[in-house]
């Protein structure tokens, strides 16, 4: 029977960013992944560290256009149906999250944690090097009707509001900052202090090879049992078990399953998220774009030295256990062309890519790549951090919804104030497990 002083569940960017920070204050930490580090969410995810990303996913404004983007096939969102019943009491407290109070309270702590978001991947930085991962760069979101650019304008108010600072181009000024965009384009809102990772999976794995020098354990075991006393908490897989003086529960999206066990019952839900990686692209953005109109984001990214293109921004509900469909993925070709005329891909591999399993390990090797990975959201988009409240040696950190890349970093510093007692430098209170 192994024991270890703390352990993480999960080894994601949330749970090997924490494990970082409580090994640097002198914790033995020992992670525990069920698919190994990094190969889930924190594999797939569009690579921005997007600290402009301040406003919940539940507003008035996305409730009345959601009934038509649920019934645009392969649209921005989906729904199997089959899961709707299941869905429903999430979906209740979603739409209850949409109350003019309840964003204003999300904004507020969401901003909170973005604020820290660069800098903190600045710290990670200078700490381990990160191999030229990290590129400062800014961000962009791409407009194609002026309506909505005008919309843009009024917006900046409300960024300005919680420091994040942005500058509005007009049609002239976009072209001239990335001529590969589409000529047709209104204009852009640039965010200059936002940042971007060019690979993630890369990263994970760059601070997981930190962490190992540095005498952390990690290992691979899909979590069957847990329990916990005042003494220590005991978990168990299918073949070992372990105990531990203290537990951080960060496994993304099966992070409620195991909390569970424990007798708290938090509305997770997962949003299956889909990308499409075009390698050796013709035609890529300078940073990365979110195109408004489409609802889809283009990131330049590089895995072992190869340039590739990420489309990402497909949604699907439809939980944890139904297969991935990949014309989720395809669907977002065209959109990609769409941003950039001169981007061109072979169909080639299409039909012999469509059963790629979630697993980045089993990626075809070459032309067009769709994946499918899962996103743990809660209804108000903040994540659930800090002690668990009936328990004084077990830890919550998951559900950042779509911003666990820009959250990590951060999330860790906040993190190792609340497990070993200090008061933390951002107010941890509207994160708490018991707020529902």
């Amino acid at each position: 029977m192994a024991k270890e002083e703390i352990i993480i569940i999960g080894g994601g960017i949330i749970g090997i960013t924490t494990a970082l920070e409580l090994q640097a204050a002198g914790h033995g930490v020992l992670v525990i992944d069920r698919g190994g580090v990094g190969s889930g969410c924190s594999y797939g995810n569009a690579g921005h560290i997007a600290a402009e990303h301040i406003f919940p996913l539940a507003t008035p404004a996305l409730l009345s256009a959601l009934p038509g983007l649920l019934l645009q096939p392969n649209g921005p969102v989906s729904l199997r149906w089959r899961y709707m019943l299941r869905l429903m009491p999430w979906l209740m407290r979603f739409i209850l999250s949409a109350r003019p109070a309840v964003v204003k309270r999300s904004t507020e702590a969401i901003a909170g944690l973005n604020a820290g978001a660069v800098a903190a991947y600045q710290g990670l930085e200078k700490r381990f090097g990160l191999d030229g991962l990290l590129k400062r760069e800014g961000t962009l979101v791409a407009y194609a009707r002026e309506k909505n650019l005008a919309g843009a304008a009024r917006e900046q108010a409300a960024f300005a509001d919680f420091g994040v600072e942005s500058e509005l181009w007009d049609s002239a000024t976009l072209r001239q900052f990335d001529p590969a965009l589409n000529p047709r384009l209104s204009g852009g809102l640039y965010f200059p202090h936002s940042a971007h990772i060019r690979d993630p999976y890369a990263l994970t794995q760059t601070l997981m090879t930190h962490f190992l020098k540095l005498g952390g354990k990690v290992e691979k075991a899909d979590i069957t049992h847990i329990e916990s006393s005042k003494e220590y908490t005991t978990i168990c897989s299918a073949d070992k078990t372990w105990r531990a003086a203290k537990v951080v529960i960060a496994a993304g999206a099966f992070s409620h399953l195991i909390a569970r066990q424990l007798g708290y019952r938090i509305p997770l839900e997962t949003e299956r998220g889909y990308h499409l990686d075009i390698p050796h692209p013709t035609a890529s953005p300078r940073v990365p774009t979110t195109f408004f109109e489409k609802r889809f984001v283009a990131t330049p990214m590089c895995h072992t030295q190869t340039a590739v293109l990420r489309l990402a921004g497909r949604v699907e509900f439809g939980g944890l256990n139904a297969k991935m469909t990949p014309k989720q993925a395809f669907a977002l070709l065209p959109l990609g062309q769409n941003l950039l005329p001169k981007l061109r891909a072979d169909y080639r591999h299409t039909r012999a890519t469509e059963t790629v399993t979630l697993s980045p390990l089993n990626a075809a090797p070459g032309g067009i790549r769709p994946w499918m990975g899962f996103r743990p959201t809660l209804p108000d988009s903040l994540p659930v951090m800090g002690p668990a409240p009936g328990h004084s040696n077990i830890y919550f950190c998951f559900g950042h919804q779509h911003l666990g890349l820009t959250q990590a970093a951060v999330s860790a510093k906040l993190m190792l104030d609340v497990i070993e007692g200090r008061a933390a430098v951002l107010d941890i209170h509207p994160f708490r497990a018991d707020r529902f």
